[in-house]
């Protein structure tokens, strides 16, 4: 955390940005805030083509403490989906695992499927997921917002992969408890569309921005974060109808 901390100042020296999109020493003094559990002030006046230049740049300033892109994730709860960035930090922990309560200034949890591409652009396997959201990178209301913060990805728990034959068949009811006690009811995972769809649309316009998914990357679909933050001493699960489940321990 001390060399992200001082990789982080030093692009605090770094000269302005063209355009409305947040230049790097914004950018970093509002990544600085993130990784000292503070909430910073929103970025003002984003379009969304200026917040997916500003979720580019803070990707990428997080890259030390967080990891690199290893796939993508849509917001999917409502279309159109927002997109954003899977980085290693969101894939490290397995079902099972014990995470800190305050893992982040406003923790949330979003759940979903976490899926892997096969050849051709198809959904070759599944997971049950877990995204544990820091909603401080999303200080603001709104859909630049979220898009500028990347969705507010912090960590995430995957559970036990599935291979998937039909497509279809991702679209069952999974359910989101807390110590036995549900949190959530999901029909239809809780997304907007189907997954196959969800993906389809992602492939095309990551397509059409000259990188297309290619087989084995990752992508998350989530649903809406649960509005109640985890508490220490709780064990959340998410159940995923011919996926099984996958849990987390908050301590």
């Amino acid at each position: 955390m001390r060399r992200a901390a001082l990789a982080l100042s030093g692009l605090l020296a770094a000269g302005p940005a063209a355009a409305a999109c947040p230049d790097v020493p914004a950018v970093a003094r509002f990544a600085m805030a993130v990784l000292e559990r503070r909430v910073p002030p929103p970025f003002p006046d984003l379009t969304e083509a200026d917040a997916r230049c500003a979720q580019d740049r803070l990707v990428a300033t997080l890259a030390q403490p967080w990891g690199d892109v290893v796939g993508h994730a849509l917001a999917a709860e409502a279309m159109p989906p927002m997109q954003g960035a899977l980085v290693f930090a969101t894939l490290r922990a397995r079902t099972g695992a014990v995470i800190e309560a305050g893992y982040a200034a406003r923790p949330a949890v979003a759940p979903g499927l976490l899926l892997r591409m096969g050849e051709d652009r198809r959904i070759a396997a599944a997971h049950p997921y877990l995204a544990l959201l820091d909603l401080a990178l999303v200080p603001a209301p709104g859909r630049a917002a979220r898009i500028a913060g990347n969705l507010g990805l912090r960590l995430g728990v995957v559970g036990p992969e599935t291979a998937v034959a039909d497509p279809a068949a991702l679209a069952a009811e999974a359910v989101l408890q807390s110590d036995g006690s549900v949190l959530a009811s999901l029909p239809a995972l809780g997304l907007a569309a189907p997954p196959a769809t969800l993906v389809a649309e992602l492939g095309r316009d990551l397509a059409a921005a000259g990188r297309p998914l290619r087989p084995g990357e990752h992508v998350a679909l989530l649903a809406a974060p649960v509005p109640v933050p985890p508490r220490a001493g709780e064990t959340w699960r998410l159940s995923v109808p011919g996926l099984g489940a996958v849990g987390v321990t908050f301590r």
